[in-house]
């Protein structure tokens, strides 16, 4: 039967799904706020093990520097490896391709492998254990899978449509999941429709935006209406418009320059990571199935030794350092990265993501991009764009790097814009992720979300289930 010819629900009917769906949104607001908290909580025990900070008058000093956080990673890892390993199978990795598992096998009691009550408590434990000692993993992933797990739940306390019981609730708890993680209501939406669904659901359409609404709400309501990256940026901008001196305005334009390069670099570097990790995923799939622990150790002392290497810079999810490089950019113009830190943080980005732990890669990405933009404005400011701003290349090289690793373009420049409120990079920035996305697709194809699911799928033994999605290219 069609949504034409399905009898039109009595008011009851859409009141209790109404009710269901917010009750549901509330909680999915909840589980994405205790995450903004966890991921501090998170930076600042990390900054106490790194001696940056004092707590209940212990203060950690010389060596001690050190080695306390790198056993944070080191000894955590392994740990939660085996609990997921034997408590929580479902929650491995970010969640955004279980959802999209989910959708691709229908509404069947196949489901339970991906969306679950089981799975949401443990991803959220998962979670807290990973972003509290300092693994490199976001919290966007998760915020998807507990979300979505939330609405799909939703759906056992009263009678909804077939359309929302097949796609509109995962949609809903996709688009709720981004939105409430970066306070980001419009890329929440564009994600789930670009990335997720792959087709427009326009039947879902109002059940999403409430969805979005509600658990937006509840971040805005304990936090304030804030950008995820704070405005010191809002004023970035290229120069478009010609404002009488057309020689002038030439010399200016040369910043334009920098889009096309910068959207080809982030391409390549964030379509080999993407590739890097669905390869690397596959090939340790094995190895964390029969030897849990064993793999853990290993991963956990290669983000030790990343974390060492590093001087400490590869540790947490990257949010923190991300809204310093711009903040310190906005206000001096002058960078303060150095060429190690983006490669140390794609690097235990690249450990935590093929680990399968709870994670998500939004956090660590971006703040590859801003880190990229830091340690190039030198060489583009003298040779490729002169003139061209230190904020203005990082919000460029997030774009393009970002783009590069999700291939989700549209998502990408609409999330930056509401992180920063810089309207003034809105075109270039479209530009850029749309070449980044391009150039990542000839090397990571499917994309790695894509990708992901499917291997999940297989792994569970239901992928002849699965329907292919809409092409979305």
């Amino acid at each position: 039967m069609t949504s034409e010819t399905l009898p039109r629900p009595t008011i009851a009917q859409t009141s209790w799904m109404i009710l269901a769906t917010s009750v549901a949104a509330i909680l999915a607001g909840i589980a994405a706020l205790y995450f903004v908290y966890a991921d501090r909580g998170g930076e600042q025990v990390v900054k106490w093990f790194s001696g940056d900070r004092s707590l209940l008058g212990i203060e950690f000093t010389g060596i001690w520097k050190i080695i306390l956080p790198a056993m944070g990673v080191a000894v955590t890892m392994p740990l939660i490896i085996w609990l997921q390993r034997r408590f929580f199978p479902g929650t491995e990795g970010t969640g955004i391709p279980q959802a999209i598992a989910a959708l691709q096998i229908g509404d069947r009691p196949e489901r339970k492998l991906m969306l679950s009550l089981r799975i949401a408590l443990g991803k959220i434990l998962l979670l807290s254990l990973a972003l509290i000692s300092g693994i490199t993993v976001g919290r966007e992933g998760p915020s998807v899978h507990v979300a979505a797990c939330c609405m799909h739940l939703s759906g056992r306390f009263c009678r909804f449509h077939p359309w929302l019981l097949q796609r509109g609730l995962i949609l809903a708890g996709s688009a709720a999941g981004i939105a409430a993680a970066f306070n980001a209501p419009i890329a929440g939406v564009v994600f789930c429709f670009e990335e997720v669904g792959r087709v427009f659901d326009k039947e879902s359409v109002p059940t999403i935006i409430r969805t979005v609404a509600i658990a937006c709400v509840i971040g805005v309501v304990v936090l304030g209406d804030y950008e995820f990256y704070g405005s010191s940026n809002s004023g970035a901008t290229l120069p478009l418009a010609i404002n009488g001196d057309l020689g002038a305005w030439l010399l200016d334009m040369r910043q334009w320059f920098a889009v096309p390069l910068v959207g080809l670099i982030g391409g390549l570097l964030g379509g080999g990571f993407g590739r890097g990790v669905v390869i690397g995923s596959r090939r340790l799939a094995s190895s964390l199935v029969h030897r849990p622990l064993r793999t853990g150790v290993v991963l956990g002392l290669a983000l030790a030794v990343i974390g060492i290497t590093s001087g400490g810079s590869s540790y947490g999810g990257g949010h923190a350092q991300a809204q310093e490089m711009l903040e310190s950019a906005a206000s001096t113009g002058v960078p303060i990265a150095n060429w190690g830190d983006p490669l140390a943080k794609a690097a235990a980005s690249f450990v935590s993501l093929v680990s399968g732990i709870p994670g998500g890669l939004f956090d660590p990405s971006l703040a590859v991009g801003a880190g990229l933009g830091q340690i190039t404005h030198g060489f583009f400011q003298a040779n490729i764009a002169p003139g061209i701003g230190l904020p203005e290349l990082m919000l460029l090289f997030m774009a393009a790097y970002f783009a590069g690793v999700v291939q989700s373009p549209i998502t990408v420049f609409a999330i930056l814009f509401e992180m920063t409120g810089a309207y003034g990079m809105v075109l270039p920035m479209m530009f850029a992720s749309m070449i980044g996305a391009i150039v990542a697709r000839k090397i990571c194809e499917p994309s790695i979300y894509e990708a992901l699911a499917e291997s999940f799928l297989e792994a569970k033994g239901v992928k002849h289930l699965a329907k292919s999605q809409p092409d979305s290219s």
